[in-house]
């Protein structure tokens, strides 16, 4: 099985050796850097001088050859010993005696194709659905080996071959867990290879009018190709068939695939055709490109935590030139003269309430400044209490997507229970004593680890997205819920919207739990301040929504419908009233009648699940539950608009 490789795994980079003439054009210091991460050869790579980590023969005909002098399997054998292959369960005993020696393993290769004539069905597809518009493929895989009915994304037993074997070499890249995969000698606009310039390369790894026109199956291709002077023929269809080109192919695989695990494909010849389906030019030197985002940071009183965070992000971004905007909400610490001092050593902005010391602008709508103020498409809401671990905004932005929102995992002390969402792990309860080595040594050993789950659904700060979403479709925070419960709205409202959430296990921040807004009660005063917050946001979001927040043990929203109720009470009395109060709306929709003497707990309990009760079973008409009566007028559902401020 194709895990057993993960072991020789040296990098999180690895590049994809194709057969293009740009090989040519590496210079010493570019093989330098090759040699210091992995690399997959296929095919006819044996030619060159590099010897590759690994060596993708998964090739299934095994009677291609004429001769040893031809033999692809025979010759990289011979040329590459050290190398590790990967070859085919059904290769011949002949060809598999070659191997006794080496290290190996096999695969069974799932061919298949798509049309040209399959892209606006490829369109309208979920990402890990689309492979059932394929062609040829055996369906029996996906039974035996229990893999989803139309994933692209390779199994451990078995990979996908289309349109030649780059992208059996590619899927193997990715089954091995590389994050950074980057292609070598992909040009694809033309037959020509860098063995063609090669003397002692065998003729059946030329292109034709180079040796190549000796070799029958490859002059049979030419034949049945449309352009045989066009581009490669795994990008063009035949006389027969509107093949769906390798090109075009990647970018598929690249965009609904490959973003779902946290996955790239790069190019490193800028003239390569791949570039021209927004497969990305990197060059072989240098880390993945990421662009700028804005870090968005209210702040009440959290000098003591801003002084780390800060820092934080300037010293462990991927990237160091990000936008750190902070919004000063109170300041009763010296956070706005700290920051007057520290704000060109650190790059950032900072913007005071206008009403300072007088009311709260509150969290949402600080936030929301924030965004407004950046200058980037991409923002990324965090908290002071927070540290940015080692690229955690690269981990989340590797996910991100249109209609996506991706979030960081928090490490935490063990001040508040896990369900599974979070990590566990003390390395200090307040700045002061932060453990940083120990921190930074632990997210390391777990990514490691944890490689094979990397992303879960959730949503918690610190989230990212992307600036025009956010304005355009949701309109920004709800200033209802003025210093809480605002994260737990606009993730219901996301969630209305069709927004997908990422966890990233792979990227990581700590988390002081609570100090910036006062849940954690360290600090009295700061906590009973929260206290009241909470209370009177949590009554704000009930009557909104008709019930409280909700969510899985993964933080994943789990929204009610909203339907548009009213009461009626008899045997009032004012703490009763006080209670129903946030439950209803004031519609008329649904009539809910209730006797102040008779009222219980259990009807109080039947009041709050209401939304949910009606959803599962409610029709029109008048029934009883518990002591109450209940008439439904209409089950329009209205949750729908509260979406968009």
């Amino acid at each position: 099985m194709i895990n057993n490789f993960s072991k020789y795994k040296t990098s999180d980079r690895i590049y994809v050796l194709g057969s293009g003439r740009s090989v040519l054009d590496i210079t010493p210091e570019e093989w330098e850097e090759i040699n210091k991460h992995d690399s997959i050869g296929f095919n006819h790579w044996y030619v060159h001088e590099h010897k590759p980590t690994y060596y993708d023969l998964s090739y299934l005909a095994n009677d291609y050859f004429e001769d040893e002098e031809t033999d692809m399997f025979y010759l990289a054998s011979k040329n590459c010993p050290n190398s590790k292959f990967i070859l085919n369960h059904s290769l011949d005993k002949n060809h598999l005696s070659l191997f006794q020696d080496k290290i190996f393993t096999k695969i069974h290769l799932n061919h298949f194709d798509f049309f040209d004539s399959d892209l606006e069905l490829i369109k309208t597809k979920k990402d890990n659905e689309i492979g059932q518009i394929a062609k040829y493929w055996t369906l029996d895989f996906f039974n035996h080996f229990n893999h989803p009915y139309g994933e692209l994304l390779p199994a451990n037993e078995f990979i996908y071959k289309s349109r030649g074997q780059l992208f059996a070499t590619i899927q193997i890249a990715v089954a091995l867990g590389y994050k950074d995969i980057r292609l070598i000698g992909v040009d694809l606009n033309s037959e020509g290879k860098f063995q063609d310039f090669y003397k002692n390369a065998p003729y059946s790894s030329k292109s034709i009018g180079h040796g190549g026109e000796n070799f029958k199956p490859r002059v049979n291709v030419k034949n049945n190709v449309i352009d045989p002077k066009g581009i490669h023929n795994t990008c063009q269809g035949t006389k027969d068939k509107d093949y769906l080109g390798i090109h075009k192919l990647l970018c598929i695989f690249n965009e609904k695939c490959l973003k779902r695990i946290g996955s790239v494909i790069t190019v490193s010849n800028p003239k390569s055709l791949l570039t021209t389906v927004n497969i990305k030019y990197q060059p072989i030197i240098g880390n993945l490109p990421m662009e700028k985002i804005t870090f968005c940071i209210p702040s009440k009183s959290n000098l003591r935590y801003l002084k780390t965070c800060i820092p934080s992000i300037r010293n462990n971004a991927y990237k160091n030139d990000h936008e750190i905007i902070i919004f000063v909400d109170s300041d009763e610490d010296g956070t706005v003269e700290w920051l007057e001092q520290v704000k060109d050593e650190y790059n950032l902005s900072y913007y005071i309430n206008p009403k300072l010391g007088e009311e709260l602008y509150g969290i949402g709508r600080a936030y929301d400044f924030c965004i407004e103020k950046s200058t980037t498409d991409v923002f990324m809401i965090f908290h002071a209490d927070m540290i940015l671990g080692k690229n955690a905004d690269f981990e989340a932005y590797k996910y991100l997507k249109e209609k996506t929102v991706v979030c960081a995992t928090r490490i935490e002390p063990p001040l508040h229970p896990n369900n599974g969402e979070k990590v566990l792990q003390d390395f200090g309860m307040y700045p002061e004593e932060f453990k940083e080595i120990e921190f930074h040594e632990y997210i390391k050993d777990r990514v490691e680890q944890f490689d094979n789950i990397p992303t879960t659904e959730g949503i918690f700060a610190p989230w990212m997205m992307y600036k025009k979403e956010y304005l355009e479709i949701l309109g920004g925070h709800d200033p209802i819920l003025h210093s809480c419960r605002e994260d737990s709205d606009i993730f219901n409202r996301m969630d209305i919207a069709g927004f997908d959430f990422i966890q990233t296990w792979e990227g990581f921040v700590y988390h002081f739990t609570g100090r910036g807004a006062g849940s954690f009660d360290g600090d009295e005063k700061r906590h009973n301040k929260w206290k009241e917050d909470m209370n009177k946001s949590t009554l704000a979001f009930i009557k909104k929504w008709g019930t409280n927040v909700q969510h899985n043990n993964m933080m994943k929203p789990i929204v009610s419908p909203v339907y548009k109720k009213s009461y009626k009470l008899i045997n009032s009395n004012p703490q009763l009233e006080q209670a129903l109060e946030p439950w209803f709306n004031e519609g008329e929709d649904i009539i809910v009648e209730i006797d102040g003497n008779k009222f219980s707990q259990q009807d109080y309990q039947i009041i709050q699940q209401l939304n949910a009760i009606i959803k599962d079973s409610g029709e029109i008409g008048e029934f009883e539950l518990g002591n109450l009566k209940i008439t439904i007028n209409s089950l329009k559902e209205y949750q729908n608009e509260l979406v968009k401020i």
